[in-house]
């Protein structure tokens, strides 16, 4: 597999031209160091990959041309997960699995239980777009500033998308049995709470605007589990 690197400019459809991303320009040239003729592949976040020669690399810049450009079907579902903010490597963890599992967006919340209150936007942006790369997507997941329980619902509930809310305390149809009788759409809201799991107060909330409350099954997961586990199972529907 070809090296992959999203880029912070706009590609051409063809022929040569000047890539002025010094971060990946540094790792073609000291890190992989790369000889004219040999290939990479470039993403511009526009759901192309680019697959390019090299001509010539500096320090700040590299000469490359164009040699095929693909179209990268669409995944299917849209996933946004409203993560509630958990212990900085955990939180972390999920970014990376999740981006590599498919998700369209990322959405930090602060609830009730939460014991961090806050989220290192820049780090994460970086562990996102190396996992992107690593798991051949050719478009990079949205990743919000962080927003209080209240304000997520809205958010959600504004997007037109399907609403879901993981909560394992009472007595709740499992996430599974749930997309077994319903056609899912292809966008989907899905709330993962902290390690200390949903108020009573914030399911209450979520149960007035219309979210559908469903168990991820008779284990209690950890918070970074939930979020991977159920990720996955609802991008695999589709």
């Amino acid at each position: 597999m070809k090296p992959r690197f999203f880029v912070s400019q706009q590609l051409p459809e063809k022929g040569f031209f000047i890539l002025k991303d010094r971060d990946v320009s540094h790792q073609l040239k000291n890190v992989l160091r790369l000889r004219a003729g040999e290939r990479v592949v470039l993403l511009d976040n526009s759901g192309y990959e680019y697959e390019c020669a090299v001509s010539d690399i500096k320090n700040r810049e590299a000469g490359m041309e164009v040699i095929e450009r693909r179209e990268i079907g669409n995944q299917g579902i849209e996933l946004a997960l409203y993560q509630s903010v958990i212990k900085k490597d955990k939180m972390e963890w999920v970014f990376q699995k999740c981006t590599e599992i498919g998700a369209a967006k990322f959405v930090p919340v602060i609830s009730a239980h939460s014991v961090k209150l806050g989220v290192n936007l820049k780090r994460s942006e970086i562990i996102i777009k190396e996992a992107a790369e690593q798991s051949g997507r050719s478009k990079l997941p949205v990743l919000f500033d962080p927003v209080s329980f209240g304000n997520a619902i809205e958010i959600a509930k504004n997007s037109g998308g399907l609403n879901i809310l993981a909560h394992n305390i009472g007595d709740h149809v499992s996430l599974k049995y749930f997309c077994e009788r319903k056609d899912l759409p292809l966008s989907i809201n899905l709330f993962i709470g902290p390690e200390g799991g949903y108020s009573e107060e914030e399911v209450s909330l979520a149960r007035e605007n219309d979210f559908q409350i469903v168990s991820l099954g008779k284990r209690i997961l950890r918070a970074e589990t939930a979020a991977i586990a159920a990720s996955y199972f609802l991008i695999a529907q589709k």
